[in-house]
């Protein structure tokens, strides 16, 4: 197949993937859930170089704020290109403000980290968690919206993913409601959002990515917007652009559709094929109810009719999210033929 049939065929399969996930957002439900986010936490780095300063240690770009971005998803890496948070940064009230999101359980640790890279910098980061708190919003027909109080973003990775809410802490779920509208189903904790999160494929946290354990395309963060190739340098920089220009990506966290509800499997338990029991495939990454994320040989889970971990049984699933083929892999599969 020569080099312009392929562009071809990448552009009508990038049409068709447009349609699908058009359809698949048209089926959604119009209920709106409100969840409260406890297991997530906020820093604020302000100061005239902190759009500097978080710029060559993120793997996106915060020159998207100067075009009116108001939310985007990094991750930061160590210097061998591997996982250290997954973060969403706001643009908050002034100028040269902004939030991290992090997960709660290594709040401290990413602190840590920023302090070690401040030097001589004009800027602070302080832990905000006792002034302001966070809610996903899952709602097909909310926008942006502020007041005193309240401040909403739209998730920078999916729609599905719905908005993210920061509220002072002395607003409660009834309030919000009082803002926003009172069409809104209230939940205790996050179990929902999870469990739309791992059926939707996409990671977040420590729990997910524990640090220093993944590289940042296999966690699909070039799929869900939080990598720019056209930057300049930040930690881990390199190997994340040779991959990237280079190679392809052979192995992506994918969500499972397991046969009944999965409990007590161990983090990185090892998934086959049912037809190949030997031969491990990926590893399980977390579970909730019959859904699971795993780290999986694309190739071999698409093929595979069934797949097994432990005694459990599933199917693989490729998350409508994806393109449906990138023109690199095109060329690559062309090439080997």
């Amino acid at each position: 197949m020569r080099l312009p049939q392929v562009k071809t065929l990448f552009c009508k399969r990038h049409v068709l993937s447009q349609f699908v996930r058009f359809t698949h957002q048209e089926h959604q439900t119009s209920k709106s859930v409100l969840y409260p986010l406890s297991n997530r936490k906020l820093l604020n780095v302000k100061g005239s170089d902190a759009s500097v300063f978080l710029q060559g240690l993120i793997t996106n770009d915060m020159r998207h704020f100067e075009d009116g971005a108001k939310s985007v998803y990094a991750m930061f890496l160590n210097n061998k290109g591997r996982v250290m948070y997954d973060t969403l940064v706001y643009k908050w009230k002034d100028d040269d403000s902004y939030l991290l999101e992090c997960d709660s359980s290594i709040i401290n640790a990413m602190q840590k980290h920023l302090k070690m890279y401040k030097l001589r910098r004009q800027l602070e980061i302080k832990d905000v968690n006792n002034e302001i708190k966070l809610w996903a919003l899952i709602s097909p027909s909310r926008s942006d919206i502020a007041n005193d109080s309240l401040h909403i973003y739209k998730d920078p990775r999916l729609n599905e993913l719905g908005l993210r809410i920061i509220s002072s802490v002395s607003v409660n779920e009834t309030q919000i409601t009082d803002i926003i509208g009172s069409d809104i189903t209230i939940e205790n904790s996050d179990n929902g959002y999870k469990y739309l999160r791992y059926k939707l494929g996409v990671s977040e946290g420590a729990e997910d990515l524990p640090p220093g354990t993944s590289f940042p395309l296999e966690a699909n963060c070039d799929y869900l917007h939080g990598v720019s190739f056209h930057k300049g340098c930040y930690i881990g920089q390199e190997l994340t652009a040779r991959v990237h220009h280079t190679g392809v990506v052979r192995k992506r966290l994918m969500p499972l559709k397991f046969t009944s509800d999965v409990k007590d499997i161990q983090q990185d338990t090892a998934i086959t094929a049912s037809n190949n029991l030997k031969t491990s495939i990926g590893k399980l990454k977390g579970t909730i109810q019959d859904y699971g994320l795993g780290l999986l040989r694309i190739k071999e889970a698409l093929d595979a009719k069934m797949l097994k971990v432990e005694d459990y049984e599933a199917e693989v699933i490729k998350p409508s999210w994806w393109p449906i083929e990138a023109p690199r892999e095109v060329t690559a599969k062309k090439e080997q033929n």
